[in-house]
């Protein structure tokens, strides 16, 4: 498994169509030219189709269909009925391939019952508990793609996302009780594998980088940056660390990665976890392995890296918020106004800071802060959308300012009685609906407080 998508690849959900008939019944003629007409319509709605040849009409077409289907690397399958069709047939399909459906109804004359037949449908799939999605509406109806996507994406993270192995160095970090996670809970629910490096095994690979490879490193990264006022022991020491990184990652397959940096490593892979996101490797702060995850998903939502941050200061009046951590911050999307500079993190700060920190702003733009916790209560994700703006806050790390259109104050209170935690990993986009989607396919409470204050 290499990486989850190259920075600025959109995702585009690879969905399966099948067609339903009933030979009996008018419309039949109509439903075996949907095969092609489907794909025809579908050309400019940001999906990947694969149509079945064969008509789902008798549970006999079952094996064949799943067959043909099976080795489409599929996150849904799209059942539509080209007329009336013996409603039993679609759930027993659904759970022979095991795959999310869209269940996309026709309202017009030419498909004949086609309405009806996905109506009644509707009951066994919601009583067997197959993850499903109902829409309704006339062919290539860009209204129905948009009702639509936002679940065939949500089908698309949720495959992806297994087999994800993410690189853990250390446990949580001193004072975060809400970075506690599950390993096995996070198997069972995202198909994610923790693989446990270790700081010892950190340590002695930071150790091990040749100083010629640290040499060439720092030569290649530090254009990048105003290190005006970075001592080049500083900007070489986070040159090793990321070489580190990079090297772990490498040995063990690694397609997320993050480390307890707080307090014993404050600032040693601040640079590399920028470089890591940058190159589409998730890698948050403080050992947050819940960050990761959503870090993952948030990257194949948005075809761009995230950040990883506190809100260190509200304004309840504006509803803005300075979202903060020293410098996990992608340069993809730091403002290039001024120049992200690297500077020595305070070494106040803790015993064993040390290394280079990112002082960068986020660009403007809309984006959604996620937040993911999980313990005895289950898993459970809140998200917050906003718009970062351009001004810029004094800070010594990476930051952005967050504005909210709506009472910030009452949703994290919200969030909190809620018991949700500190951590937001900031998404490009307003992504508020996806996520629901994909925290109810993968049975995970989910909370947008200004949507549930509606």
């Amino acid at each position: 498994m290499g990486k989850l998508l190259d920075s600025g690849q959109k995702l585009h959900p690879r969905v399966g169509v099948v067609v339903t008939t009933w030979s009996h019944e008018s419309g039949a003629d109509y439903a075996r030219g949907l095969v092609d007409l489907f794909s025809q319509t579908a050309a400019g709605a940001e999906v990947q189709v694969v149509s079945c040849p064969r008509l789902l009409e008798s549970e006999g077409d079952i094996a064949p269909i799943q067959s043909y289907l099976a080795d489409q690397q599929l996150d849904a399958v799209c059942l539509i009925c080209g007329n009336f069709t013996l409603d039993h047939v679609m759930p027993l399909l659904a759970q022979a391939i095991r795959l999310p459906a869209l269940l996309w109804a026709l309202p017009g004359r030419e498909a004949w019952g086609a309405l009806v037949a996905i109506q009644q449908t509707l009951f066994p799939f919601k009583e067997l508990g197959l993850p499903y999605k109902f829409v309704t509406g006339r062919l290539g109806d860009a209204r129905v793609w948009a009702r639509a996507l936002p679940f065939l994406r949500a089908c698309a993270i949720v495959r992806r996302l297994q087999g994800l192995r993410l690189g853990v160095m250390g446990w949580r970090a001193e004072g975060m009780s809400d970075v506690v996670f599950d390993e096995i809970a996070l198997r069972k629910t995202f198909g994610v594998q923790l693989v446990n490096l270790g700081l010892t095994r950190y340590t002695r690979t930071l150790q091990e980088i040749p100083e010629d490879e640290v040499e060439v490193a720092w030569r290649e990264i530090s254009p990048s940056f105003d290190t005006t006022l970075l001592p080049e022991k500083v900007g070489r020491y986070g040159a090793r660390s990321y070489l580190a990184l990079k090297r772990l990652t490498a040995e063990e397959n690694l397609q997320a990665v993050t480390l307890e940096c707080f307090h014993d490593h404050l600032g040693g892979p601040c640079m590399g976890f920028c470089l890591m996101n940058d190159q589409g490797i998730p890698a948050p702060c403080e050992n947050d392995v819940h960050a990761a995850i959503l870090m993952a998903a948030g990257q194949l939502l948005s075809g761009e890296p995230t950040f990883h941050a506190d809100i260190v200061e509200a304004d309840y009046d504006r509803n803005t918020a300075v979202m903060h951590h020293c410098g996990n911050l992608p340069l993809r999307l730091a403002s290039t106004e001024p120049k992200p500079a690297l500077k020595p993190i305070r070494e106040t700060v803790g015993p064993g800071a040390f290394g280079p920190t990112i002082q960068a702003w986020m660009k403007a733009g809309p984006v959604t802060a996620i937040n993911l916790v999980g313990g005895a209560l289950g898993l459970r994700v809140a998200a917050l959308e906003g718009e970062i703006l351009a001004e810029k806050v004094d800070l010594p790390g990476s930051g952005a300012l967050m504005a909210f259109p709506y009472d910030l104050a009452a949703s994290l209170e919200k969030m909190g009685n809620a018991g949700y935690g500190h951590h937001f990993v900031i998404v490009p986009g307003h992504l508020g609906v996806e996520l629901a989607e994909w925290c109810a396919l993968s049975g995970v409470a989910y909370l947008q407080p200004e949507v549930s204050s509606h």
